[in-house]
């Protein structure tokens, strides 16, 4: 059963969002358009005063790399791909999230801000965040370097490294979307009780990332793609989150014991970026000893 917490809290924001999901593309377009002049997604002031942070741009798209202040040791490397449907900058959920990595972890984040939907499709983007990696790889080498990512960002680092020969030390997925097409029958009964995404949403949203695409390629929806050579993961996901099928069926595909896989009951998507629940704390626990294995050259795959 979720945390009091986590029931007050989902039960408000379902009064709040009752009946105003968008139910068409135009609406989908004016509440983007609405968001992005609400924030640009860069990071807060305050993270530029508690971390030291390295700005550059790529292809004309700003990466962030936030590390501890004074120089200090870092003992690995994070590349953090944010969610947001492929259409959102990161918000300050993200931000917050990436703080506390590189603060409670004592490593290194790079967080690029990759091309987003309808401007660019998943090619683009792919491609972009790809180089990144390659990047990080080079300078730092494949064993002390972990992808996270959440919801978009989940899928988009899964389709990435479908397209790398070098695998990271691992991988750590929130809520990821893995399923463009939304073609699992559970999510039917789901979507009656989500407040924050439904079906024609992320369809929309997959179409526009997707391009010309199918929306069920392994570019788009990198569920269906080859999960053999999956790195070391862990996965956490909600029970009420509509995404939760995608958890579940990734765990199935992946080889066995490939993934350790987190899912609470009743909770909504992406619950670990929010700090007041105490699912959220849980979540952090097995982050921090997930990454300390990791770290330390327990997991291997071959």
């Amino acid at each position: 059963m979720p945390s009091l917490t986590a029931r007050a809290f989902q039960s408000l924001m379902g009064a709040v969002f009752a009946g105003r999901l968008p139910r068409d593309e135009a609406a989908l377009r004016k509440a983007l358009a609405n968001g992005r002049r609400a924030g640009s997604g860069d990071p807060p002031a305050s993270l530029f005063k508690r971390f030291d942070v390295v700005t550059r741009d790529q292809d004309g798209h700003r990466i962030y790399t936030v590390r501890p202040r004074g120089g200090a040791p870092v003992r690995g490397q994070i590349l953090y791909l944010h969610g947001g449907g492929y259409v959102n900058p990161p918000s300050f959920l993200h931000w917050w999230f990436i703080a506390k990595l590189v603060k409670a972890l004592g490593v290194a984040c790079t967080v690029p801000r990759y091309p987003l939907a309808p401007e660019h499709g998943c090619d683009v983007s792919i491609a972009f965040a790809s180089e990144v990696y390659r990047q990080l790889v080079s300078e730092h080498g494949a064993g002390k370097l972990l992808v996270m990512g959440d919801s978009a960002g989940g899928g988009l680092a899964l389709a990435m490294l479908q397209q790398t020969r070098t695998l990271p030390a691992a991988l750590i997925l929130n809520a990821p979307w893995l399923d463009a097409s939304v073609s699992d029958p559970s999510q039917v009964e789901i979507e009656r009780r989500e407040w924050l995404l439904n079906s024609l949403t992320l369809r929309t949203w997959g179409r526009w990332w997707g391009g010309s695409r199918d929306l069920r390629d392994p570019l788009v929806s990198p569920l269906f793609s080859d999960l053999s050579q999956l790195p070391q993961t862990l996965m956490f996901c909600g029970s009420a989150d509509i995404l939760v099928a995608d958890a579940r069926r990734m765990v199935k595909a992946a080889p066995t014991g490939r993934v350790r896989y987190v899912e609470e009951e009743g909770l909504m998507h992406v619950y670990p970026l929010l700090p007041f629940f105490p699912e959220a704390r849980r979540a952090w626990t097995e982050i921090e000893g997930f990454v300390d294995i990791v770290l330390a050259g327990g997991y291997s795959v071959g």
